[in-house]
């Protein structure tokens, strides 16, 4: 067996391992749900509601992400497939994160403002947890997002510099 395809089969067993993982913490999130009438009978504070959606949808971003990863393993020539989803989900994962980082800033404040039953909740119990999420979040999303801007300018660069050689003749 070529080292390669061991590399493949060793890369998806990781991924599915992950996968197994990210599809857990979904489940633990449906399942102990809280609505936003549930929160708001507990706390003031309803800015967790809108949290609570980021930590849910960061999971599901990280299972698809990591199922294309599976399908680039599985079938090497679909990796484009897996770029476009990235360069995709950079940008609003980028924004979705900067969103989060300001719910979270107002969930403290109110949160210490209230004193009431907030602090029961994931983000106020372990923030470090939380921030390092936060953190991880911006730096993947963030990264992607300057690559993509990267290449959109270098594309534009590239095309406004042939149209002017193609003209530069003329003077």
């Amino acid at each position: 067996m070529d080292s390669s395809k061991q590399v493949r089969i060793f890369g998806g067993v990781i991924t599915i391992l992950a996968m197994l993982y990210y599809a857990y913490e979904i489940y633990l999130y449906a399942t102990n749900w809280y609505s936003l009438e549930d929160i708001q009978k507990d706390t003031t504070c309803d800015e967790i509601y809108t949290l609570e959606i980021w930590l849910l949808s960061q999971n599901i971003i990280w299972l698809a992400a990591l199922g294309l990863l599976l399908i680039v393993l599985v079938v090497p020539n679909f990796y484009k497939l897996l770029l476009c989803f990235l360069y995709l989900m950079g940008p609003v994962y980028l924004t979705w994160t900067l969103v989060a980082i300001g719910y979270y800033s107002w969930f403290l404040a109110c949160c210490k403002k209230e004193q009431d039953q907030c602090t029961d909740f994931y983000p106020y119990q372990n923030p470090a947890g939380f921030i390092a999420l936060i953190i991880v979040s911006l730096v993947f999303s963030a990264l992607i997002t300057l690559y993509l801007l990267s290449i959109i300018i270098q594309a534009l660069w590239s095309y406004f510099r042939t149209r002017y050689q193609q003209y530069s003749h003329l003077f």
